[in-house]
C-alpha cells in the first residue's frame, strides 16, 4: 500500500502535465514546465521536431540554451516582462537543433497552477513557408520584412488592424565612436530585444545603424516602446524619433503596396529635418511616383551627359602583397548625382527605366581609353550588370566596342565583373556572351557571392576566374561560426574550380588574418587602399617600376572622391 501511495505521487506531476497539456495542445506543439530560473522540469509534446532531443534529455536543461544566441536577450526581456504583466502571449523565438537549421517558434509565457514560482511554456511551430527570414541577429532583411508586412495590409472594407512603426535613436546613441563599445553593444543588443518584444510576429528590421522599422498593431502605443528603449540608458540626450504607417490598402496592388512602404522606409531613415508626414500608404505611392520621376531624369541626364567618371581601388593578393588588379567604380560630378543616394540606387534606375545597357556601354569605352594611358601591367575590372548581360542586342554591342576601342589593350588587362542588383533569369544569352569573352582572353568575376540567390548558378554556368565575397557576409564572419563554416566551404569550393577568391571590405589587420586563415587569397578594402581617382593612378604608376609592387604608394596616393559609394556598401564602409 506504501509503495502504491509513493508510485502515486510520483505520477502526479506527469498527470498534471497531461492534463495541462490537453488544455494546452490544441494551440501548441510542445509544452514545457519549468522553475523561476527556466529550468527544464517536464516536456511533452513533439520535443524532437523542436529541439531535435528526446523529452527525457531535455529535463534540467535551461530554455535560454535551447534558443538561439542571438535571441537569450529577447526572451530574457521576455521574463522581465512576464514578471510586470503575468503572461505572455506571442513570442517568436528561433529554437536550436543540433547539424540542422533553427526552427521558429511562437512561445507563449503563463504561470502554472498550483504550483508557485514555476510556468507554463507553450511552443507553437511555425511553417517556414509562412514565417519571414530572419537574418543571423534575429532581424529580419529589409525585403523579408517588407513581404511580411504586405502581408498583414488589410482589405477593402475590413478595419485596420496593424501599422509600420519607424523609430530612430538620438545622433548620440547612434555614433560609430559609441556602437564600437561595450556598452554601446549592449545598448544596441538591449533596443533590438525591445523592438522584437512588442513587434508583431518578429516583424523587426535594420533601416541603418541606429534606425529600425517594426510591424505593431493598431492598439499598441509605440511611446511604450519608446519609454523601455529611454529606461535602458540613464542619459539620453534627446528624445527617441519615431512615425507610424498604418497598413490600410484603399484598392492598391501588392507591388505597389510594396512599392509605398519601402519608399516610406527610405523617406524615414534618410529624413535629418525629421519632416516624415505620410499618413497612409496611398500617400507614400504618390511620392515615390514624384520620386521615381525625379531619380528617372537624374539617371538620364548623368548617362546623356556621361557627367560620370572613374575611381579605381586596388585587389591585393595575401600571399605577396602584390596588386592583382583594381576594380573600376563610378562616381559622380559634384550636383549632378540630384536625389541619387549611391551608385547603388543609380543602377537600380538605370536597369528601370532601360537605360542601363546604355551606361555600361559608356562606362567600357571610358575603362578602354584608360587602360591604354596606363602600364602594360595595369589590370582592370569592369562592372557590368546582369540586367545588361541578359540583353543579345547589348552582347553584340559590347563585343563590337572591345573590337573597335581595344587595339591597343590585351584582353587580358580587362576582366570583366558580373553584379546581380538585378539577377540574371534567362542564361542562354548572358552564356553565349560570357563564352565569347572568355574565349578573347577576359577573366570573369562574379561580384558580391553570397549576397544573391543566384550565386552558385553563375559559378556553375560562367567560366570563372575571380570570387568575390560579399563583404557584409565576410564580415559577419568575424562573429558568426556558421558564416565562417560557409565562407570557407566557399573558398575551398572556388580553389578546387580553379578560381581565385577576393575578401571585400576589409579595413582592419583581424579582418586580414580571418581572411587569409579561411583561404580566401586576394583583399580589397581601405586596409590596402581607398578609391583614387585614374590621374592619381596614373602619377603613382610612374613612380612604381612596374605592378607587381606592393600596394602602399597607392594608398598614399588615394584622394578624395565624390558623392556616390559602390553598390550594396553602407555609408560608413562605402567605398572599401
Amino acid at each position: 500500500m506504501e509503495t502504491d501511495r509513493k508510485n502515486d505521487a510520483a505520477g502526479e506531476p506527469d498527470r498534471r502535465l497531461e492534463r495541462l497539456a490537453a488544455l494546452a495542445f490544441a494551440a501548441a506543439d510542445v509544452l514545457f514546465e519549468v522553475d523561476r530560473a527556466l529550468r527544464i522540469r517536464h516536456v511533452g509534446g513533439a520535443a524532437v521536431r523542436l529541439t531535435g532531443h528526446k523529452p527525457k534529455s531535455l529535463k534540467n536543461l535551461s530554455l535560454f540554451d535551447l534558443v538561439s544566441p542571438s535571441d537569450r536577450l529577447l526572451l530574457r526581456r521576455a521574463i522581465e516582462e512576464f514578471e510586470e504583466k503575468g503572461a505572455i502571449a506571442r513570442l517568436t523565438l528561433r529554437f536550436l537543433r543540433p547539424n540542422d537549421a533553427s526552427v521558429t517558434a511562437i512561445l507563449g509565457l503563463a504561470a502554472l497552477p498550483g504550483a508557485p514560482g514555476e510556468r507554463l511554456v507553450t511552443a507553437t511551430i511555425v511553417d517556414r513557408s509562412f514565417v519571414a527570414c530572419a537574418d543571423q541577429d534575429g532581424l529580419m532583411s529589409r525585403s523579408s520584412f517588407l513581404d511580411f508586412a504586405k502581408r498583414l495590409v488589410s482589405q477593402p472594407g475590413e478595419a485596420t488592424r496593424y501599422r509600420v512603426v519607424m523609430l530612430a535613436l538620438p545622433d548620440l546613441v547612434r555614433s560609430a565612436t559609441l556602437r564600437q563599445t561595450g556598452i554601446g553593444k549592449a545598448f544596441q543588443g538591449e533596443v533590438e530585444a525591445i523592438l522584437r518584444m512588442h513587434a508583431e510576429g518578429g516583424g523587426v528590421t535594420r533601416l541603418s545603424d541606429g534606425s529600425f522599422a517594426y510591424v505593431a498593431t493598431s492598439e499598441d502605443s509605440e511611446r511604450i516602446v519608446e519609454r523601455k528603449i529611454q529606461e535602458v540608458t540613464e542619459s539620453l540626450l534627446a528624445s527617441v524619433r519615431i512615425r507610424d504607417l498604418p497598413l490600410d490598402s484603399s484598392l492598391m496592388e501588392q507591388k505597389e503596396v510594396e512599392t509605398a512602404m519601402d519608399f516610406a522606409l527610405s523617406a524615414f531613415n534618410e529624413d535629418i529635418a525629421d519632416a516624415f508626414s505620410f499618413k497612409s500608404l496611398p500617400e507614400c505611392l504618390a511620392a515615390a511616383s514624384r520620386n521615381d520621376r525625379g531619380l528617372a531624369s537624374s539617371c538620364r541626364n548623368i548617362i546623356e551627359d556621361e557627367t560620370f567618371f572613374q575611381v579605381l581601388q586596388p585587389v591585393i593578393a595575401f600571399k605577396t602583397g602584390h596588386v592583382q588588379h583594381y576594380e573600376v567604380l563610378t562616381r559622380f560630378a559634384e550636383g549632378v548625382a540630384r536625389g541619387l543616394a549611391n551608385t547603388s540606387e543609380f543602377v537600380k534606375v538605370a536597369e528601370r527605366i532601360g537605360m542601363i545597357n546604355t551606361f555600361d556601354l559608356l562606362n567600357c569605352v571610358k575603362t578602354l581609353k584608360l587602360l591604354e594611358k596606363l602600364p602594360a601591367g595595369v589590370k582592370l575590372a569592369l562592372n557590368l550588370s546582369g540586367r545588361s548581360m541578359q540583353s543579345p542586342e547589348f552582347g553584340e554591342r559590347l563585343l563590337n566596342v572591345l573590337d573597335s576601342e581595344s587595339r591597343n589593350v590585351a584582353a587580358s588587362r580587362l576582366l570583366i565583373e558580373i553584379t546581380e542588383t538585378s539577377g540574371i533569369v534567362d542564361f542562354d544569352a548572358p552564356t553565349e556572351l560570357v563564352r565569347k569573352l572568355h574565349a578573347r582572353g577576359h577573366h570573369i568575376c562574379l561580384d558580391d557571392f553570397g549576397a544573391g540567390a543566384m550565386s552558385f548558378e553563375y559559378l556553375r554556368r560562367f567560366p570563372v576566374s575571380y570570387i568575390k565575397i560579399d563583404g557584409q557576409f565576410f564580415r559577419s564572419a568575424m562573429s558568426n561560426s556558421r558564416d565562417r563554416i560557409l565562407v570557407r566551404a566557399i573558398a575551398r569550393c572556388s580553389f578546387d574550380v580553379g578560381c581565385r577568391t577576393v575578401a571585400e571590405m576589409i579595413e582592419t589587420e583581424m579582418e586580414a588574418a580571418l581572411a587569409r586563415e579561411l583561404g580566401i587569397e586576394c583583399g580589397q578594402g581601405w586596409l590596402f587602399g581607398r578609391p583614387v581617382t585614374a590621374d592619381a593612378l596614373l602619377a603613382a604608376s610612374t613612380k612604381m617600376p612596374d605592378i607587381g609592387t606592393p600596394a602602399t604608394p597607392l594608398q598614399q596616393a588615394a584622394t578624395p572622391v565624390t558623392n556616390i559609394q559602390r553598390q550594396r556598401r553602407p555609408a560608413t564602409t562605402a567605398d572599401s
